[in-house]
């Protein structure tokens, strides 16, 4: 049984929905470390915007084609 494309684009919502989740985990981490002026390496606000903006396309779509 292949998944219809609605199936996989509430896959890849969930999916990004949960990145957008750990990158704000982990956005906060970096935010509340002893050492403040290390630098971070990875842009965790950023990435979590753009997971969170590419879920809510994706459930968008979702919806569209059901």
């Amino acid at each position: 049984m292949d998944p219809t494309p609605a199936a996989i684009l509430w896959t890849a919502a969930a999916a990004l929905a949960g990145f957008a989740v750990l990158a704000a985990v982990l956005e906060r981490r970096r935010a509340r470390r002893r050492d403040l002026d290390k630098p971070g390496l990875m842009p965790w606000h950023l990435l979590q915007v753009l997971a969170f903006l590419l879920a809510v396309v994706a459930a968008a779509l979702a919806l569209k084609i059901r």
